[in-house]
């Protein structure tokens, strides 16, 4: 028997938004690992892990100033505790 070799193939959808984002390297403050993506050069995706319990917040903004001002605010929680956001 011959070995059929099969590869999943990423949807258009998948590869539209693929396109249309653009992600900087994560950074990591006070116990904070912070993920700063943009699509369409206006609509912001913050991904913010704890370093030391892995709580993970995502945020989704319109507005880049509204996700700094989340990013120092989470910035200046302690990264030990859980937090209901």
């Amino acid at each position: 028997m011959r070995k059929i070799n099969t590869r999943i193939l990423p949807s258009k959808r998948f590869l539209h938004f693929a396109m249309e984002t653009q992600s900087w390297h994560p950074v990591e403050r006070n116990g904070w690992i912070i993920k700063f993506s943009v699509y369409k050069s206006q609509f912001v995706l913050l991904t913010i892990i704890s370093q030391h319990t892995g709580q993970l917040i995502m945020r989704h903004f319109i507005n880049e100033d509204d996700a700094c001002l989340f990013i120092n605010s989470i910035v200046e929680l302690s990264a030990d505790e859980h937090y209901l956001l």
